[in-house]
């Protein structure tokens, strides 16, 4: 039986300590584990730490084993005094590095620059002369066997990366997209390119022993330090190049539409080819988990639903509109032809039927139009009707047509172009492979179904609920041959980011094989009544991390005061029951003669909610930083916007280079702070009797 733990969520990017100014460092887990250590915080929760090179996002990862060399403190190196001491521009670039101005945001272009060069300037003045490496040899080459599975190519990579000034391995030459394994490795083996490609591997080999060294001492202090593992890579990325078997890259990952969505989300990475994975067992996911044991003793998995199933879009597509499920059960030709509908029909259904008068009316001109029509369409005999030619495989195909001889307005160009791709998202069925069917995600929209009688409709719709019981079972069955492969792999304690997607089979495959799931308070709702009331906090599955906030929502600070704004009565006027379950306030014993709510939050209705939120029946009570600091007001910003790690759907500076208001040495002196959440975790600590 898992035991209750209450622990902080925090990029290690935000950690700011004496030794760590600027950002946060592998080393800089040592003095925060001891400040979590003195508040009886038993989980120390990270955003994923690989190398995203350029990408600030800890989510777009240029390998699924590198791990960022951002995170590398430099003046812990052995060769750090002799270059401080001996190399002008290195002593100045370093000591600008340290007084660089430390805002509530850090510089991470700045920084990773910076760093490189300063690695760079040991790598090169101390370590390598010619073909000798001097420093730790035997320790280094010992590093590199260790991890041949994977270090070469990464080496390789990198130097490419560098040599096309970081450009996106689809734009480099054609020989050097397209290598095999065997090449890369020639090319590792070339003994005039050890100089750069050692420098990755020894770049590797520091990080692993600074985070190792920093995992080791988080593990002595009873401590758990849970990593995350992002379930999708940047198509830009080492594996994506080198290990084409793993990705299905005819498709990109993403989600089908829905309410705030109405196209759906095309995330644009790449999408994973689990039948070729399981031919050997998922070696490459068990490569994964086998090095993040090394560091720590829980981890996460991003997306749970993907491994179940993926929203899997052709390449091509802009949106997700023409994604389908895969694995997925399809509806095949014969099908439909048994169940009455003739290929004339299954046409109709599945390819879109563009009228001429539906441009007419846009262009003008009848014979410009069809001759802008024919571009990229067939017209069915004599008849004012289109099809797409077989040629137009995606809507990238759509938009490479030119329209500018026709002295056509450039908005009236765009229009055209839109009106195309929306007629080419107009079909009932989607043919995923030849004779093989899947439904379109919003198909009752769509021109065709509203053109079938009641009872075509019932007929096709029986149909689409057969497929969609078909592939719950073959959805289950992947996820359990997935987590089994992973879960065998090490001693961690596995836990899910399951949220956002309903699959009826997810919740009885994660308690077989014990996932933890994860439960954001706010949004364990009673969406559909009166209010939206919370859901008891009592009812929550066991196998739960439950937690205040999220990395890419709001703050606790930022949701309480929109919160009460939106629900429109005066604090002084709000209750309890705004904020909690009924019967929860009755079990836990809430005064409700006593509790005051605040226009904006205020550290005692903070310690009031999480107090409340740690009786939680779900295991790990696991919050972020962030929320942790509300306890105190000194550690307030003056907009609460400001304190948040992610704008989901935004690409900015201000994403993801949050820092924490405070060093961390100065917070562990802060005991009326460390008291507070002392109780709260011997609070959640009693839940479990």
């Amino acid at each position: 039986m898992i035991k209750n733990k209450t622990g902080v969520a925090v990029p290690l990017s935000a950690l700011k300590t004496e030794s760590s100014p600027v950002v946060g460092e592998f080393a800089s887990l040592k003095e925060f584990a001891d400040f979590a250590s003195s508040a009886n915080l038993s989980v120390i929760q990270l955003l994923p730490v690989l190398d995203t090179g350029a990408q600030s996002s800890p989510y777009s990862s240029l390998s699924a084993f590198a791990l960022h060399p951002m995170y590398i403190q430099i003046s812990a190196l052995s060769s750090f005094k002799k270059c401080y001491e001996n190399d002008s521009s290195f002593k100045k670039t370093y000591d600008d590095f340290i007084s660089h101005k430390k805002d509530e945001r850090f510089d991470y272009d700045y920084i990773v620059r910076t760093k490189e060069f300063l690695l760079q300037k040991i790598w090169s003045r101390t370590i390598f002369t010619g073909n000798d490496i001097s420093d730790r040899a035997k320790e280094l080459y010992a590093f590199i066997e260790e991890n041949r599975e994977w270090l070469p190519l990464y080496c390789v990579y990198k130097k490419f990366k560098q040599d096309y000034m970081q450009a996106s391995w689809k734009s480099w030459k054609k020989e050097h997209q397209n290598l095999s394994k065997e090449q890369i490795l020639e090319l590792w083996n070339d003994k005039s390119l050890n100089q750069y490609h050692y420098f990755y591997a020894w770049e590797q080999f520091v990080a692993f022993n600074q985070f190792k060294e920093a995992a080791d001492y988080v593990r002595k202090l009873g401590i758990t330090l849970k990593g995350d593992l992002p379930i999708l890579l940047n198509e830009d990325s080492c594996d994506v190049w080198c290990c084409p078997e793993v990705f299905n890259q005819k498709c990109k990952a993403g989600s089908p539409p829905d309410g705030d969505n109405p196209t759906g989300q095309n995330w644009g990475f790449p999408c994973y080819d689990f039948p070729t994975q399981e031919k050997d067992n998922f070696a490459w996911w068990r490569l994964r988990i086998k090095l993040a044991a090394k560091f720590f003793g829980a981890y996460r998995l991003d997306h749970i639903p993907g491994f179940f199933r993926l929203w899997t879009i052709p390449d091509g597509e802009s949106t997700a509109e023409m994604g389908h499920t895969e694995p997925f059960a399809p509806i095949s030709e014969a099908q439909l032809l048994k169940a009455g509908f003739s290929k004339e029909r299954i046409r109709w259904l599945s390819q879109p039927h563009i009228p001429t008068e539906d441009f007419i009316r846009l262009i003008g001109n009848p014979e410009t139009t069809r001759e802008i029509m024919g571009l990229v369409c067939d017209r069915i005999g004599w008849e004012e009707l289109w099809l797409f030619k077989a040629s137009i495989k995606t809507e990238a195909d759509i938009r490479k047509i030119n329209l500018d001889k026709y002295g056509i307005d450039h908005s009236i160009q765009v229009e055209i172009f839109n009106r195309l791709c929306a007629w080419w998202k107009n079909r009932t069925l989607i043919e995923v492979s030849k004779n093989k069917f899947a439904p379109m995600w919003k198909y009752y929209e769509t021109r065709a179904w509203n053109t079938l009688s009641q009872g075509e409709k019932d007929i096709l719709g029986g149909m689409f609920y057969e497929v969609s019981q078909r592939q719950e079972e073959l959805w289950q069955a992947q996820a359990e041959k997935i987590f089994t492969a992973l879960i065998n792999e090490s001693d961690m304690v596995p836990c899910g980011e399951d949220l956002g997607v309903y699959i009826p089979c997810m919740e009885k495959v994660l308690d077989k094989c014990g996932i933890l799931g994860l439960k954001v308070i706010r949004w364990c709702r009673k969406w559909e009544k009166v209010n939206q009331p919370f859901v008891s906090l009592l009812t929550y599955r066991k196998l739960s991390i439950v937690t205040t906030s999220v990395h890419d929502s709001s703050t606790l600070r930022e949701w309480y005061d929109e919160e009460i704004k939106r629900i429109g009565i005066p604090a002084e006027n709000l209750s309890p029951e705004h904020f909690f379950e009924k019967n929860d306030i009755d079990s836990f014993g809430v005064d409700t003669r006593n509790v005051h709510f605040t226009p904006e939050l205020v550290p005692e209705t903070a310690q009031l909610l999480m107090e409340t939120f740690a009786k939680t029946n779900g295991a790990w009570f696991v919050n972020p930083l962030q929320d942790w600091l509300y306890l105190d007001s000194k550690y307030y910003a003056p907009d609460s916007k400001t304190e948040r790690i992610n704008v989901p759907g935004s690409v900015t500076n201000f994403n993801w280079t949050w820092r924490m208001p405070v060093l961390v040495e100065k917070l562990a002196e802060n005991k009326n702070l460390i008291e507070k959440i002392k109780k709260i975790a011997e609070i959640h600590s009693a839940a479990e009797k």
